[in-house]
This record gives structure tokens, sequence and C-alpha cells, in this order.
């Protein structure tokens, strides 16, 4: 009598655990290999670090951070696996290949001066890998979560978002980078180009643009009325881009309020890893509960237009803002913030979240345009 089909086998494949995984897969190659310079021999063996004594100073952040790392990687890795193989196979490979992933990078990381491979960072994120696969293998088919969200995610939102729902699950992360407004991520202008401002060349080619009519940017301390446009606007933004992923009887009100909640709810967490629990709430001044509200009153009503209204509306939305933040510098007490700021975890990470918080709205107003171009061509 055959054996009946193991209940890992109802598991689908969704496009949104692959992007999940290819991009989660990137983010620890970057994190792993930062600064990818200065590559030589160093006159060890790659392979060296596994025999090498432990690390004399052992530190819980350390250990949390590995292991907390690799862990997602664990989980999407046995998501993605086949769906029909049985939970040890899809456990012990998962573990397998998030550990082989760690041994890599560690290898590599033998030449290259600025890091050092340990062993002990490899059993960790192994360890990582392995509570990963056991969550999705085991806890959250006990747990019946698995079922329930994807019951949600087959009920609530279109076919074929997976890459929408990815970005939108990339925003409280990209929040937790401090930024000089709420909300106000993708300001690269006064980044990259500030610095430039200071140089020689620069001031030749500003006389001249000056001397023919023209306007150079100053990058003045944003206005407060300024600061309340950026923030709704890109809340609007980030709802409609929502909106645009979900089917007609979706509840689109509680899922805005539930995003809403998720970006504050990274802001206070930013707060609390860089400047202490005392400033959780310090975003929530008269002026920012403002432009939330604004935000919401402009970004809810306006989710209940077809998706590809809901997706063109948000990219006009994310065009202002993104324009009015690259055209304006910091607030007049953000340089203060900074000087305070305990970047701590943040540096672990080698600017990981800065990279998110400079360029998740230009990745969305890409997919948002493909998503409006997309949905326009006629059906055959």
């Amino acid at each position: 009598m055959p054996s009946p089909r193991p209940s890992s086998s109802a598991r689908p494949v969704s496009r949104f655990s692959r992007y999940a995984l290819a991009g989660y897969v990137l983010l620890i190659v970057y994190a792993s290999l930062y600064p990818f310079s200065g590559w030589r021999w160093q006159g060890l063996m790659p392979f060296d670090f596994v025999r090498a004594p432990l690390p004399r100073y052992i530190t819980a952040s350390d250990l949390f951070i590995n292991v907390g790392g690799y862990l997602p990687l664990g989980y999407l890795v046995a998501r993605t696996l086949p769906a029909r193989w049985p939970r040890w196979p899809t456990w012990l490979v998962a573990s397998l290949l998030a550990s082989a992933l760690s041994f890599a990078m560690e290898s590599l990381q033998a030449f290259l001066p600025m890091r050092v491979s340990s062993n002990l960072d490899w059993l960790t994120n192994s360890l990582g890998g392995v509570l990963g696969a056991a969550v999705c293998v085991w806890l959250l088919p006990r747990l019946r979560l698995a079922g329930l969200l994807r019951l949600w995610r087959e009920r609530w939102f279109a076919p074929h978002v997976g890459y929408g729902l990815l970005l939108l699950a990339l925003w409280p992360v990209a929040l937790l980078w401090p930024a000089a407004v709420l909300f106000g991520t993708g300001q690269i202008g006064p980044t990259l180009l500030q610095p430039a401002l200071d140089t020689d060349t620069w001031r030749v080619l500003s006389a001249w643009f000056v001397n023919s009519g023209l306007r150079l940017p100053d990058f003045a301390p944003m206005s407060i009325l300024r600061q309340t446009g950026i923030t709704a606007a890109m809340l609007a933004a980030s709802i409609l881009t929502l909106a645009s992923l979900l089917r007609p009887g979706a509840p689109r009100l509680r899922l805005a309020l539930g995003l809403t909640l998720a970006g504050l709810f990274a802001v206070s967490l930013s707060a609390v890893l860089s400047f202490g629990p005392e400033h959780a709430l310090a975003w929530a001044t008269t002026p920012n509960l403002r432009s939330v509200a604004l935000g919401l009153m402009v970004g809810l009503p306006l989710s209940y237009l077809p998706p590809r209204w809901a997706a063109a509306s948000g990219g006009v939305s994310l065009v202002l803002a993104l324009f009015w933040i690259n055209v304006s510098g910091p607030g007049p007490y953000y340089a203060m913030n900074l000087q305070a700021w305990s970047q701590g975890l943040f540096i672990r990470l080698y600017g990981l979240p800065q990279w998110l918080s400079w360029l998740w709205p230009f990745a969305v107003l890409v997919y948002l345009l493909a998503h409006t171009l997309r949905r326009t061509r006629p059906h055959s």
C-alpha cells in the first residue's frame, strides 16, 4: 500500500519567495564581502579558519546578528525547494545550503584584508539556517499560519505581484535608516552632489552656469511645508502601491492602515536602535502627525481606484516626493541628530540599510511604471 503523500506537498512555491530568496542572498554577499576591494593573497589557505581556535572575545550581539542574519535565509531556502519533497529532506537540504553559503563567504574573506574569516561566524550562521528551515518545515505548519497567510494572499492579492509584495515588505526595512524627514527615503541628491559642490571644478562650472543665467541647486534646509508634503506624498505612494496589488474585494482600509502602522513602527524601532528607548516616539510631533493624516486623507480614497489607476497615482505621488526631497537639504536639526547618533547595528551591516533607504523608492517607481503599462495592454 503506498504511503500517504507528505503534508509539505501542499505547500506551493510563490514568486514572492523566489524574489525574496534572490534578494536576500545578494544582501548576504554584499554584507560578507564588503568593501569588494583590495583582493590579494595573504598567505593563508581559504579553509584555514575551520581549524583555527575560536575567537577570544565573543559578544552576545555578534551571536545574535550571525544567527538572526541567516535565519531568514534558511526559511526562504526551505520555502523555495520543491513542494513534493518530504519534510526531513527539505529541512536537511535547506540547512546545508545555508551553511554552504556561509562557508563560501568566510572562505572568500581570506582574500580581503579588511575582513577576517571566522569559524564561529560559520557555526552561528549555520545554526541560523537550521533554525530558519525548521521554522518553515515544522513550526509554521503546526501553527497553520502558512496556510492562513496563503489563503489571505490568494483572496486579497492579484496573481503575479510577488515583486510588488517584496518591495512593500522592504519598506519598513528601508525606514530603519534615519532620514531627514519622516518617510523620507530616496534622498540621494544632496548626498551625491553636495561633496562635489565644494570642489574647485564645480566652482568654475557654477560660475559659467550662473553667467549663463541658469540656477544651480543649493540644497537649502527644507521648510515645514515641504516636509509635510514629502511625508504625505511618500505615505500616499506606499498606500497606492499596495492598492495596485489588491483584488477588488480586499479590505483596503485595514491593509492600508496596517502598512502605515508598520512604517511608523519601523521609524520608532530605528530611533530606539539609534538613540535609545526614550526616543521611540520622537517622530510623533504635531507637524509629523499632521503629515501622516494628510497622507492618509490622500491615499485612502485613491486606493479604491482600479489597480492600473492606483499604480499611476502612486507613481505621480512618488515622483513629487522624490523631487521635493532631492532639491532640499536636511532639516535644521538633522545634522545635530546624526552627531549624537550611535550607529551600532547599522555599522555592522556595512551600509545596507542606507542603500535600501536610497534606492527603495526608485525601485518602486520602476515597478509602478511597469505595472501600469502591463495593465494597459489589450487582452488577447
